[in-house]
């Protein structure tokens, strides 16, 4: 048994690391279609009942939600591909394990804060009332 498992630790792990995450994904994507339903359906009776009370509706703001996921969501896939890789070079014993290890972490590392800065700083500008044609006093106040 000792000997099966120091040949093949590769390979249970990345097994085990695949169960885990197929079982995650089992638990977590079901729930997270039931949430996303319950808002919608949420968001329907509040604009429904707008109409019925004369109420202006407020208009969709598809752009500020399409950068929020893309902030959240690809942090979590880059954390996962480099997750992926450095399970693969730790199952199968790679000799630059660390340096390897080390640069996918830190690509990882930079695209996750480049799409959560960018999904931030698109969420703040879009946020930002609109210019009804009215300049700041500080751009009309004179010069020196």
């Amino acid at each position: 048994m000792l000997d099966f498992l120091e040949k093949h630790s590769g390979e249970i792990l990345i097994l085990a690391m695949t169960v885990l995450v197929l079982g995650s994904l089992l638990i977590l994507v079901p729930q997270l279609l039931r949430s996303q339903q319950r808002a919608l359906d949420l968001q329907h009776e509040e604009r429904m009942k707008a109409l019925e009370q004369g109420q202006p509706l407020p208009p969709a703001d598809v752009s500020s939600r399409a950068a929020g996921r893309t902030a959240t969501l690809v942090p979590m896939v880059v954390i996962c591909a480099a997750s992926t890789v450095t399970c693969f070079l730790a199952a199968y014993k790679h000799e630059s394990l660390f340096s390897v290890s080390l640069a996918v972490w830190t690509v990882a590392g930079i695209v996750g804060l480049a799409a959560i800065t960018g999904g931030v700083a698109l969420m703040g500008r879009l946020a930002q009332p609109s210019g009804n044609g009215e300049e700041d006093e500080s751009d009309t106040s004179p010069g020196p």
